[in-house]
């Protein structure tokens, strides 16, 4: 790894914890804790080291760097924050209609497109961020011993997921598309926490 002219690695590692010290709370989402953020803030450092020209001060170029690479990651990964209203001409902050919501065009939000198609697909994104939950359907299991052993079996498993698999043992649970190697890692992953918990698969 390219280090800046005239800096140890401890210094530039210094420098780097205190950047993902400062952004890691600003980002966090989902099942994305501080902690996963402060990594992902430090593999965002070291792969933008790569970059760094020497002439602006680390902590600023590194500062900058780290702070649009976790916007876009949690943009991607969990909603974009702008909506479409912010840029539209119809939107009007000083405007009010009886529903309190402010735009010259429509009665209801949800009748813009564009405004129902980013609620949607930020929806989707965000329900990625969270697990599946056991709901109790007493077609398949009358008995409600048998039902609270299942959904105590899922939380049991849900909490043994170590993070780096979080998002596709969440794809698996809500039935997403996951390619096949990646399915068959967490059927595996899933085999081995049920066996270390005791549990049949």
């Amino acid at each position: 790894m390219k280090l800046p002219k005239g800096m140890s690695e401890e210094e530039v590692l210094q420098v780097i914890d205190g950047i993902a010290n400062r952004l890691a709370g600003k980002f966090k989402f989902g099942y994305h804790e501080i902690e996963d953020m402060k990594q992902q803030a430090r593999m965002f450092a070291w792969e933008g080291l790569e970059n760094y020209d020497n002439v602006r001060p680390l902590e600023n170029f590194l500062w900058t760097h780290v702070r649009n690479r976790l916007y876009n990651f949690k943009r991607n990964n969990f909603g974009r924050p702008d909506k479409p209203c912010d840029s539209c001409p119809l939107y009007d902050m000083k405007y009010r209609n009886s529903r309190g919501y402010p735009c010259t065009g429509y009665d209801n939000e949800m009748d813009c497109d564009l405004y129902a198609g980013w609620l949607s697909r930020n929806t989707v994104k965000k329900n990625l961020m969270h697990t599946a939950s056991l709901d109790m359907d007493v077609t398949r299991t009358p008995d409600l011993e048998g039902w609270i052993d299942q959904k105590s079996i899922f939380n049991k498993i849900d909490e043994a997921i170590p993070v780096p698999y979080r998002e596709d043992w969440i794809r698996f649970t809500h039935s997403l598309r996951l390619p096949k190697a990646r399915r068959d890692a967490i059927i595996s992953l899933v085999s081995d926490i049920a066996e270390g918990l005791s549990i049949e698969s």
